[in-house]
């Protein structure tokens, strides 16, 4: 009874024992209670709130202030972005914590690329970071090449119209690889090389996901990249990551409307009518049967406004939902995007839809694993604006106002003129032979049953182990992609009245793409006293493969939407192809070093083995060197708050460029052809062969990389507490052996097309500066003004061929032409790449007695058949109102001889400058951007404002052109014929002035999280909403003529850049 008592009594004792234990425990657990403030006084909304050595933890709430359930000695974390950490002891009284700037973290966010990192203010290269991400994404842009435009000096972005489809071009420092194209396929150029998370080529998901931007600008700190950075650049992406914390859901979404503005104003009916009646008359030509309303009254009536049918209000919309769950050892975060960006031209749009993820396990406190997943899909329909003959704002112009949208005989698509019986019955004829070959714009843009989704997925997988032993760092990565697109595009009938095409046709292609790249990089850091030492050394490969196969249809006899497939085709033809396969290896390794926090040395070296080149120069070597001297932490400089940073730079650099290349260069490329022999000589005289297999362009074993160099010296200043930034640099690029077709002694008759050689050099010599202010007044207001500016000259210094007399060469572009318009770009030394090269004129002719004048002073003896001599004049064929053309050569005559070079499409100056408030909760930013000394080739006058070249309709502006009481215009005077050749001679009449000045985009935002978190368990949460009011391309201040000055150096009615207005909020809870 006594050992059962016992162990009762030992059973209770127990039980009070583990009460009392757990009573004390909790009694050691309480409430801590406190504030987040920054050094003004102002809560910081959103601040880590974190229990050291846990992952339990808070955010902070709008006020700024948090509670939470602890140990009584425990030690809290607390972190903000752009501010240092801070730990702090629990005690039993609420906590009040003011955060210190920590200007050494925010530096520590310039990525470099491989895994190597930089302070900011310890740079030795020209590098640009954009940590405004957050801000620059409220934008109502379409991409991310467009959200960089204006932020960076030296980076210049066109627009190059509004197409949604198209992406603007990123020119850093200058054009130094020649453009040109090669069966119909544009190659060269300085390809701008993007790198996301690391993997060069990867796509970006969405603009709402991107965390920073860091653009490498000069050869030296793109140089670790080598041949890949395309000699163009280096734009490095970091993504939002995955973090450990209180799980999170973020939606970002915005909303707006797209106008197109300045559109050229085509003549109705009546104003087509008293211009052909002016043009025929000033010809002493009869005005045909179908001009005369009497016989052809259908002309006389306005029924359709044209650009009313083919522009829109378009829409746009972004959306982004986020979800981040994370704990100490493993952390995901998942994002779903989906943009829809409709044209303000009907039936053009582009959708994305895509998938990112990216998670983090930590396997213990040296192996991670990590894995980045994305998945895009793009749905898209455009049409081409640049052709002469039925691009849709062309055709839009061309068609007669008389004409209808739909034929209203049977709803059938209307043509240029009625297809009413009883009206050709009643007039004899419908006259559709006055009109031309226009063609319906509205039939362009709608009647094609179109097809185009392409499927996008990358997957990369990363091993890292780091600090084995203090500093080192051990990365592997690989890289998976697969590209898939799937393209259908039926083309019916077109038979109504202007320009008929009786058969139909279906062209249906698909292609794949699997690349592949592998790198493994090993990084050490360390610093030993006053030396700071980083090294680096990877290795790289890659492979990439496309197959594709396009097929096409035609003489469907049925075109109903169910029988459009190729089974129902009365032919079919098919090709297949296989791009690649294209293999590269690459060694890189980079040393930096530093001392004292005074000097700093960078040095890197980049081996490329290319599969595409010739085996004798399959591999190049890219080195680079940087230093840099911080002058404010030397001793003879006085610390002061005036000047609290002062640093040179210098840098060079070299790096390699294949984009000239095509991926099946060592390949043996095959044609297909039939040959007849019917001379005395060859294999068999006089005798057909059928379709035969042979090697249509000659390799160039001597081929190698094209390449650039670069020299940089650049400043840094911080002034004034740090509240004033300037950057200055100066550049020195020479791109030489580019990589070019041989067109000069290639002998027609070979056979083959001609081989790629190395050839010129192209130079781009300029300066850049970079301001920025920034201050705060009280605790309510703040400004900034921040500003850049970029001063660039480009010219070829070495044209690489000569002329049989010794002269040096040139590089003609042969597609530079339009319509009856001969080609209008050349390249000389000299003279900037493909500068405008034109024959100048000088004004107007005001008389026929001037006429005469000119011809007295200008001209050349002619011999006629009789032997004699006789003068003729320069421009024997002009009379008043037509062009006077500039003899540069003085021989007399007008022709090819007297062409000059007259600039080129790239700008001379950019520049931008950003003004913005905070005024408690309130934001404003207004962006200014704009180019100058850039030329714009207008070549759509030839067909708006002359009346020579077909029977269509023209623009208002035609009836403005000289007459004997117009004697101030600039357009020639309207005529039927041309026989001065005022508009098929290529002249600087048609160059104009492409310099702008733009209000880019004005953005007000804002906070509403106080009011969100009225709601006790969203302010629980510190749950934050912002909404923001954008205008992108408000105004624009230009002596352009045209619809926008932004048209990439050529008009020939481009797709319109539009105006777009948009609300969006930003929601995390």
């Amino acid at each position: 009874m006594r050992q059962a008592n016992f162990r009762i009594y030992r059973k209770i004792l127990t039980i009070l024992l583990v009460l009392f234990l757990s009573a004390s425990a909790y009694a050691q657990q309480i409430t801590v209670k406190g504030t987040v403030k920054d050094q003004t006084g102002e809560p910081a909304i959103g601040a880590n709130v974190l229990i050291k050595g846990t992952s339990n933890g808070v955010i902070t709430d709008v006020d700024g202030k948090f509670e939470l359930s602890t140990d009584k000695n425990a030690v809290l974390v607390i972190s903000y972005v752009g501010y240092a950490n801070q730990e702090v002891q629990v005690t039993g009284k609420p906590l009040m914590i003011i955060l210190k700037e920590d200007s050494e973290l925010l530096d520590e966010v310039v990525v470099l690329g491989y895994g190597a990192n930089s302070r900011k203010q310890d740079l030795s290269a020209a590098v640009g970071v954009l940590s405004n991400t957050e801000e620059l994404t409220t934008r109502p842009v379409s991409s991310t090449e467009s959200m960089l435009q204006g932020q960076l000096a030296g980076v210049t972005v066109q627009a190059n119209g509004g197409d949604p489809t198209a992406t603007p071009t990123i020119t850093i420092r200058g054009q130094g690889s020649y453009k040109r194209k090669i069966a119909g396929v544009e190659q060269g150029g300085d390809n701008v090389l993007w790198v996301v998370d690391g993997v060069p080529g990867a796509p970006i998901a969405s603009m709402s996901d991107i965390e920073s931007i860091v653009v490498l600008k000069d050869a030296a700190s793109a140089a670790i990249y080598g041949a890949q950075s395309g000699a163009g650049g280096v734009i490095l992406v970091t993504t939002k990551k995955a973090k450990a914390g209180t799980p999170t859901l973020s939606y970002e979404g915005t909303y707006g409307i797209r106008q197109a503005t300045n559109l050229p104003e085509p003549l109705n009916a009546e104003g087509e009518l008293e211009m052909r009646k002016r043009s025929y008359a000033n010809a002493d030509m009869s005005l045909p049967d179908g001009w005369d309303v009497a016989k052809n009254p259908w002309i006389g009536t306005t029924r359709t406004n044209w650009m009313d049918e083919i522009f829109r209000t378009a829409f746009y919309q972004r959306h982004n939902i986020a979800l981040n769950v994370g704990t100490e050892n493993f952390s995901s975060r998942l994002s779903f995007s989906f943009d829809n960006d409709e044209g303000v031209l009907i039936n053009t749009y582009n959708k994305n839809y895509s998938i990112r993820y990216n998670g983090k396990f930590d396997l213990n406190k040296w192996v991670s694993i990590s894995e980045d997943f994305v998945w895009k899909n793009t749905e898209s329909r455009t049409k081409d604006t640049d052709d002469a003959y039925t691009g849709p704002v062309l055709s839009a112009i061309y068609m007669p106002a008389s004409a209808t949208v739909y034929n209203p005989l049977d709803g059938t698509w209307g043509g240029t003129t009625t297809e009413d019986p009883e009206y050709i019955a009643k007039y004899g004829s419908n006259f559709a032979g006055a009109h031309g070959d226009a063609v319906n714009p509205v039939r362009l843009l709608k009647a094609e049953n179109r097809f185009n989704r392409t499927s996008d997925v990358w997957s990369t997988t990363s091993l890292q182990i780091a600090n084995v032993l203090q500093g080192l760092k051990f990365t592997s990565r690989f890289t998976y992609n697969l590209k898939s697109n799937n393209y259908k595009n039926f083309r019916p009938i077109q038979d109504e009245p202007g320009k008929p095409n009786n058969s139909n046709n279906m062209d249906i292609t698909n292609y794949r793409r699997d690349a592949w790249k592998t790198e493994n990089t090993l990084t050490y850091d360390n610093t030993f006293g006053r030396h700071t030492v980083g090294a680096l050394f990877s290795t790289t490969a890659d492979h990439f493969v496309t197959r594709g196969l396009d097929v096409n249809g035609k003489n469907f006899t049925d075109e109903s939407p169910y029988l459009q497939y190729l089974a129902y085709a009365g032919s079919t033809s098919a090709t297949d192809y296989m791009t690649g396969p294209d293999a590269n290896v690459s060694l890189v390794a980079r040393l930096a070093y530093s001392y004292d926090d005074r000097y700093f040395a960078t040095a890197s070296w980049r081996r490329d083995y290319a599969g595409r080149l010739p085996k004798e120069n399959n591999f190049g070597d890219f080195p680079a060197v940087t230093l840099a001297w911080k002058i404010s932490n030397e001793k003879f400089f006085k610390k002061n708050d005036f000047i609290s940073l002062l640093k040179l730079r210098a840098s060079w650099g070299r790096v390699g460029n294949l984009g000239s290349i095509n991926y099946n260069y060592k390949s043996l490329l095959l044609g297909t052809t039939y040959w007849q022999e019917q001379a005395q000589y060859g294999v068999m005289n006089n005798t057909t062969w059928n379709n035969f297999v042979y090697n249509s362009t000659a390799m160039n074993k001597n081929l190698t990389w094209e390449t650039s160099e670069q020299y940089d010296l650049g400043l840094d200043v911080e002034m004034f507490n740090s509240r004033l930034s300037l950057s200055f640099d100066y550049f020195d690029k020479r791109t030489f052996n580019l990589i070019q077709e041989q067109t000069m002694d290639w002998p027609s008759t070979i056979g083959l097309d001609p081989m790629l050689i190395n050839q010129g050099e192209v130079r781009n010599r300029g300066f850049e500066i970079s301001a920025n202010w920034s201050d705060r007044i009280n605790k309510n207001f703040s400004y900034f003004v921040s500003g850049n500016f970029s001063y660039l000259k480009n010219w070829v210094s070495d044209i690489g061929v000569k002329n049989a007399d010794g002269t040096p060469g040139v590089w003609t572009d042969s597609d530079s032409k339009f319509r009856n318009i001969p080609f209008t770009r050349q390249t000389a030394e000299g003279e900037p790449l493909n500068s405008y090269y034109l024959i100048k004129t000088a004004g107007i002719f005001q008389s026929d007695a001037e006429v005469a004048a000119w011809n007295k002073e200008h001209g050349t003896y002619v011999t006629d058949s009789n032997g004699n001599k006789e003068w003729k004049g320069i421009q024997a064929n002009a009379k008043a109102g037509d062009l006077k053309f500039v003899d540069y050569n003085n021989d007399g005559k007008i022709d090819d001889k007297d062409r000059q070079y007259c600039g080129s499409a790239t700008p001379k100056t950019t520049y931008a400058f950003t003004l913005g408030a905070t005024y408690k909760k309130l934001s404003v930013s207004a962006m200014f951007q704009g180019v100058g000394g850039a030329q714009a080739f207008y070549a759509a006058k030839y067909m708006t404002l002359s009346d020579v070249d077909g029977n269509f309709n023209r623009t208002k502006e035609i009836l403005n052109a000289w007459s004997p009481t117009n004697t101030s215009s600039n357009i020639p005077r309207l005529s039927k014929n041309d026989p001065n050749s005022n508009f098929s001679t290529a002249s600087d009449w048609y160059l104009e002035d492409a310099s702008y000045l733009r209000l880019k985009n004005l953005t007000v935002s804002y906070d509403l999280s106080g009011v969100l978190q009225k709601w006790s368990h969203l302010k629980e949460r510190s749950s934050r909403m912002s909404v923001y009011f954008s205008g992108e391309n408000l105004f624009t201040i230009t002596d352009y003529s045209g619809m926008d000055p932004e048209c990439g150096g050529w008009d020939a009615m481009k797709y319109p850049v539009s105006r777009v207005f948009s609300f969006g909020v930003k929601l995390t809870y």
